[in-house]
């Protein structure tokens, strides 16, 4: 056979598989389902994913991937953890303040607290929290999204609906 030809055979060949899984990587979407965890708090999580609400916080466990190991608290803003976490992210910086919708901050802040969870998300209100120099003008209820993965902690914490 033509040398020339098998080559040709070779990279179509290749071609074709990279479009096929870029094609598939593009499309591939984890199989959620939207609770109403509590009655302050409804959010999509994946199917796999059991949870149980201990107390004020909610302990999301997946038994196939550490990677959707999630916990979300319903906190005070005087609560000990969200103030080390806002003096953390206004000492070292690490993190984002975003606008969550109109009336809420999204405050992600990297950081390992001993807790078991590198990246925090925390929804706070935009009337009660000053994003200029980090300090709370109210108490207000503040919701703490913890993850290992900061995509995953983020977009659960976007998507989610809790009453403030």
């Amino acid at each position: 056979m033509n040398k020339r030809l098998i080559e040709y055979l070779i990279i179509a060949t290749v071609i074709v598989l990279l479009i096929y899984g870029f094609a598939t990587m593009m499309g591939y979407k984890y199989p959620e389902r939207e609770d109403n965890i509590t009655d302050s708090i409804a959010m999509y999580h994946p199917t796999s994913s059991s949870y149980k609400v201990n107390g004020d916080t909610v302990e999301f466990r997946n038994i196939l991937y550490d990677f959707y190991n999630m916990d979300v608290s319903k906190l005070n803003s005087s609560n000990e953890r969200v103030t080390n976490l806002i003096n953390h992210y206004a000492n070292f910086g690490k993190g984002g303040v975003d606008y969550l919708n109109e009336n809420s901050y999204l405050v992600t802040v990297e950081f390992d607290d001993g807790s078991g969870f590198k990246y925090h998300s925390m929804v706070i209100p935009i009337d009660s929290f000053n994003k200029n120099d980090f300090t709370f003008n109210d108490s207000a209820t503040v919701y703490l999204f913890e993850g290992n993965n900061r995509n995953f902690v983020t977009d659960s914490a976007f998507n989610s609906r809790v009453v403030l």
